[in-house]
């Protein structure tokens, strides 16, 4: 018999303390080799330890969600930010602005990998933090990496509140719906982890970790009942409500699925 790690069995052995309605969440079943959680088999955190943790919350004076594009060449998705600001304003029931496109910052982009360091971004990032900033997210069309790993769809920290999302490996330049969908829910995927939600291991959810693009594929938009709980607990916002205001976010991105979902997940009863 093949022996499991340890990691791996106390992973399992979790279960999640927010239940949903029932057939519309499914369990992440056990990671496969190459997938995240067998590469990094995180603990994961349930809804009671996530109040527990002193998670980033918006403050009176820090309620405003910016979007900081740092982009090469035209984007070929001209409604991208636009419809990102859209999307982000319906998740976190707060004010949305775009702030202007800028070169990145000397020492970002390190040349000789043809990337840039999430890690040497950040601090700039931290410093140009707006006093009314809930949260920074960056926008970039170059190649990202992180710490040891060779390259990254995003990053996001937990307690800084800035993070980086890079469109140089979601590909589909011959399908701009799913180039918009990638783009969108690593947006929201992101952003989840400025407000310090982690990845999720309990249900197959936005905020399930991604090594390929394939597996950021198989993430739906939504969050799950124990991530949602999370994120409404934080912003002291009503699920249901939030689920419609997404819904209509989706349908003028063009993400027609996404936003069936949500109407269904805001309709059913648990």
């Amino acid at each position: 018999m093949r022996l499991l790690p340890l990691a791996l069995l106390l992973l399992a052995a979790r279960e999640p303390d927010v239940e949903g309605p029932k057939g519309l969440f499914r369990r992440l079943p056990p990671a496969e080799p190459g997938e995240w959680l067998f590469v990094f088999p995180e603990e994961g955190q349930t809804f009671a330890e996530y109040r527990k943790a002193d998670p980033v919350r918006p403050t009176r004076e820090r309620r405003t969600v910016y979007l900081a594009p740092f982009l090469t060449r035209p984007a070929r998705d001209p409604g991208m930010l636009p419809a990102m600001a859209a999307l982000l304003q319906a998740s976190f029931s707060a004010e949305v602005r775009v702030l202007p496109p800028r070169p990145l910052p000397s020492g970002a982009y390190v040349r000789a990998r043809r990337q840039v360091s999430a890690f040497a971004l950040a601090p700039h990032l931290v410093r140009e933090l707006p006093a009314d900033a809930l949260l920074v997210l960056a926008v970039t069309d170059r190649d990202l990496f992180v710490g040891d790993l060779s390259h990254a769809f995003g990053w996001g920290s937990l307690k800084l509140r800035v993070g980086v999302l890079s469109t140089a490996r979601l590909g589909a330049e011959d399908d701009p719906p799913l180039a918009r969908r990638r783009t969108m829910t690593l947006a929201l995927h992101e952003a989840g982890h400025l407000l310090s939600l982690p990845h999720c291991t309990f249900y197959r959810c936005l905020m399930n970790g991604a090594l390929t693009i394939e597996e950021a594929d198989a993430r739906p938009a939504a969050l799950c009942p124990v991530c949602r709980a999370k994120l409404c607990w934080n912003l002291g916002t009503d699920p249901l409500a939030r689920e419609r205001a997404l819904a209509g976010a989706f349908a003028r991105a063009g993400m027609e699925c996404d936003a069936r979902d949500a109407l269904t997940i805001a309709e059913t009863k648990g």
